[in-house]
């Protein structure tokens, strides 16, 4: 099948990469355009655009992927993964089998845009992929075929965004198959089970220290290695980011929800309900540290806001 593919991050990268090794024709790239970041505001492509000029690939980074539905017209298939726009009907019924999505859960639970994220925040067990053929609503199309995969209990959001994108590239090919010989299956959702992974914004971010220790530790994991959870000190102007840490565990006595104790190379902060030991944290301006070493040129006492 010729296929047009449309999407931004690492995980569309995968995905990506794994189509152009299959027996499908790739014949069009579109991603979001290319922002500028870090502290030179440097521009940067996004990984799916980078990987579509490494492979010479055709590829648009247009402000609206409505501009380029008469390309999209041209192709058997849309492919979107993690793309980042809402698509209006002319670019979803563009392709003559229209579009389908590789979405990071097991719809329709975890609808929506930050799905890897919630769902270790929530502390699930389960998460995988599904792929849809998606309609006017959000995540809401018939399933073509799902991936289920167990959390490990200590991944990173990263790490298992990037299983998923595995998982999905894998999954994307099979349905593709499946179109081109004309077996696709289709399932609809039951809506009734639904939820809905919210887009993160910044207070999500913040760690809120009189919830259980649980709660915390997977809020640190569910955003690392990217994008990190924050906590403030009335000493420290700016966000303190947490991006490693463990349930302590053994004999410890009562802490305060936020106090800090820095103690034989190890920094433990109370929670709610235990205490969560911090393993590597990021000061404002300054580079990531294994709290070991933190602690061993810097002083934290007191306890932490939210």
């Amino acid at each position: 099948m010729r296929v047009a593919f449309a999407g931004t991050p690492d995980f569309a990268a995968t995905i990506l990469k794994r189509l152009v090794a299959s027996e499908h024709d790739v014949g069009l790239v579109v991603s979001q355009p290319d922002s500028r970041s870090g502290r030179g505001r440097r521009v940067r492509p996004t990984p799916a655009a980078l990987l579509a000029r490494e492979l010479d690939l055709p590829l648009r980074q247009p402000a609206r992927i409505s501009e380029v539905s008469a390309e999209i017209s041209d192709h058997d298939a849309l492919v979107v993964a993690a793309y980042g726009q809402i698509l209006r009907p002319d670019t979803l019924y563009a392709a003559r089998e229209g579009a389908w999505n590789v979405h990071a859960s097991l719809l329709p639970k975890y609808r929506g845009a930050a799905p890897v994220e919630r769902a270790i925040m929530a502390g699930e067990r389960e998460t995988g992929v599904t792929i849809i053929r998606m309609d006017e609503g959000l995540d809401t199309g018939p399933m073509a075929l799902q991936r289920p995969v167990e959390i490990p209990a200590d991944v990173t959001g990263g790490e298992l965004a990037g299983l998923l994108a595995c998982l999905g590239a894998e999954a994307i090919v099979e349905v593709l198959g499946q179109i081109e010989a004309g077996e696709v299956n289709l399932t609809e959702q039951d809506s009734r089970h639904a939820t809905y992974a919210a887009k993160l914004v910044d207070e999500d971010l913040v760690i809120l220290w009189d919830a259980g220790v649980g709660e915390v530790a997977n809020l640190v994991r569910a955003l690392s290695p990217h994008l990190g959870a924050r906590t403030f000190h009335a000493e420290v102007e700016g966000p303190v980011k947490i991006w490693r840490s463990r349930v302590a565990e053994g004999e410890i006595s009562a802490l305060g929800a936020g106090s800090i104790r820095a103690k034989n190379d190890r920094m433990l902060v109370g929670c709610g309900v235990g205490a969560l030991e911090v393993l590597e944290l990021q000061m404002p301006g300054a580079k990531r540290l294994a709290a070991r070493d933190f602690l061993r040129g810097n002083a934290l006492e007191g306890a932490f806001d939210w």
